[in-house]
């Protein structure tokens, strides 16, 4: 027994060491204060509003991807293994010039599709489509940043800026929603992220001589990571919110488009620890993928404690929420409840696949993250608009359960696959 203790000191010290409870805490307190601020703006605004936000944050995250191309992804594979300073300094470099060349080109084309009227219909959201997909510029740049801090593995710093970011955001929304309304919540997400921006700059500048060169000659290297890395995230974020683009289209009742937006929101707290355990362990997989023992004791031990966290998670989300939010809006978001128990399983699969792509991305096979997107992505095109047409946005929620099964199975055999190359 004693000997049972001691292994468990020894190993709650390591993961501390490397930083994986501060990452926790500062993920646990994002959350927090995230689900607290959405239930202050969707107090404030109406639901109609709350599905315009999501409609256009769902635009932001797949534009967000081909803005950024990937650098951010291949920066912290590169920059994670062993390389000397000035190797790790000129990769940086490299993306940084080409993440600003990228992201302002992605920003001028939605800006242009937007004037066009091919993005949207409602004309609320294309007054707002500008401010609110500017970040696709800054946001892209802070992604490159603290990705190059966790190639590092100065954890404890990744974490704090993303929790002070994630604060900062919060408190700005919360303020200049309550004042301004819905074009408030864009002007707040934006000064938040623009100074985070700064900040890194800052950072950065102790440790590396930025120098603003196109350097081809590196961008082979980046792009064997970022290609794959990019393809890959399209895919996820296409399946993720290939609900929120279709009902935007087929879906006319804005307001009942907000109550599944709020639902779906909700879950996003199912994914906190997920998270955590993908964002602490790439680094380390990176770095010692010639070991195939501790892989496989480190992926085993973790990968099942984030299944009996989802599962728990999943049990007292289901149990808690529904009551307290009917208690705290009194009825104002009941209609969101229909939609949310299906959403929360099937989110929750969903997050039982955080360390298997990681653990892919980690080993170098990042196109096998593509391949099992795409498979998901494919049942996803085929699902949701026949459930859509049959039972109108109950359908979409009954599809998410199915996609998250089919994603589970594809990651689960695209990481055997993986091991199997690697080792």
């Amino acid at each position: 027994m004693n000997l049972i203790d001691k292994n468990i000191k020894l190993l709650l010290k390591s993961i501390n060491d490397k930083g994986f409870f501060h990452l926790l805490s500062a993920n646990v307190l994002i959350q927090l204060f995230a689900f607290a601020s959405q239930l202050f703006v969707a107090g404030i605004l109406s639901p109609d509003d709350i599905g315009r936000i999501k409609i256009i944050q769902t635009y932001l995250s797949i534009f967000s991807i081909v803005a950024g191309m990937g650098f951010n992804a291949s920066t912290l594979k590169i920059c994670s293994e062993n390389r000397t300073k000035k190797e790790k300094e000129n990769y940086f470099n490299a993306a940084l010039v080409f993440t600003l060349l990228s992201s302002i080109t992605v920003y001028a084309i939605v800006f242009i599709l937007n004037l066009l009227g091919i993005i949207t219909k409602d004309s609320i959201i294309k007054v707002l489509i500008p401010i609110g997909l500017f970040p696709l510029i800054t946001n892209s740049l802070f992604s490159l940043f603290t990705a190059f801090f966790q190639s590092q593995k100065k954890i404890k710093l990744f974490s704090t800026l993303t929790l002070i970011n994630k604060i900062l955001s919060i408190f700005l929304i919360i303020v200049f929603t309550y004042l301004l309304k819905i074009k408030g919540y864009f002007i707040a997400y934006n000064l938040s992220i623009l100074t985070m921006v700064v900040m890194s700059f800052f950072l950065l500048k102790k440790e590396i001589n930025f120098t603003f060169k196109l350097n081809k000659n590196l961008l082979k290297d980046h792009w064997a990571y970022a290609g794959s890395n990019t393809i890959a995230y399209i895919v996820s974020e296409l399946t993720a919110y290939l609900d929120i683009i279709l009902i935007s289209f087929l879906v006319t009742d804005i307001k009942q488009i907000g109550y599944y937006s709020f639902a779906l929101t909700l879950t996003v707290a199912l994914g906190i620890f997920p998270l955590t355990v993908q964002q602490i362990s790439i680094p380390y997989i990176s770095s010692n993928i010639l070991n195939k023992k501790e892989f496989f004791t480190t992926f085993n031990k973790y990968n099942r404690i984030l299944h009996v966290v989802v599962i728990v998670s999943l049990i007292l989300f289901l149990m808690i929420m529904p009551l307290f939010i009917s208690l705290v809006f009194q009825g104002k978001y009941d209609n969101s409840l229909t939609y949310l128990n299906f959403l929360a399983v099937g989110w929750s699969i969903r997050n039982m696949n955080h360390l298997k792509s990681g653990a892919i991305f980690g080993l170098g096979k990042i196109h096998y993250n593509a391949y099992a997107g795409l498979v998901n992505l494919i049942a996803c095109i085929i699902v949701y608009p026949v459930l859509i047409y049959l039972f109108g946005l109950m359908g979409a929620a009954y599809a998410s359960i199915i996609s998250g099964i089919v994603f589970y199975v594809s990651f689960t055999f695209y990481f055997h696959k993986t091991v199997n190359e690697t080792f």
